[in-house]
């Protein structure tokens, strides 16, 4: 069972380390200007990070036979050798988790930079495109002849 355990765990270590390569990715897509493979990366994020929390669930299916709830628990019934490579695989998961949130967090600062770019965009050439006056043409669709604002009255006495 403790095997299942450390076995598992080195899974999640190197589905982290993916996970960060797989951010930086992204960034770089991100920056490159192509969302249609940006999104292909988001996808396999989303499916990585679901199965990086089945694997975190199977280890909690996994210690509540053992009657313990943690692994640090189970790391201090373990003998040296298998205690010592859980705990390098421990570090590394939580290396490439820290990794991960970091690149994770640059990546939604520049998505919504690029957002707010676009929204501005939009808003300006929605501007420049409307026409300056409402009500140009009446409720017929006929073109409205509008008096200037400021008129003299000329005509006969």
């Amino acid at each position: 069972m403790e095997q299942l355990v450390v076995q598992s765990i080195a899974r999640q270590a190197k589905g982290a380390q993916l996970l960060a390569m797989l951010l930086e990715e992204e960034h770089r897509l991100l920056r490159a200007g192509t969302p249609q493979a940006v999104a292909g990366v988001e996808l396999m994020v989303q499916e990585l990070v679901r199965q990086l929390a089945a694997e975190r669930a199977l280890v909690r299916r996994l210690l509540e036979p053992m009657g313990v709830q943690r692994v640090s628990e189970l790391m201090a019934q373990m003998e040296d050798g298998p205690r010592a490579k859980c705990a390098q695989w421990l570090q590394a998961l939580e290396e490439g988790e820290q990794k991960s949130a970091r690149q994770s967090m640059i990546n939604m600062d520049l998505a919504e930079a690029l957002l707010q770019q676009t929204r501005g965009l939009l808003a300006r050439i929605q501007r420049d495109v409307l026409p300056r006056e409402s009500h140009v043409y009446t409720a017929r669709g006929m073109w409205q002849r509008r008096a200037p604002e400021a008129a003299l009255v000329h005509g006969r006495l």
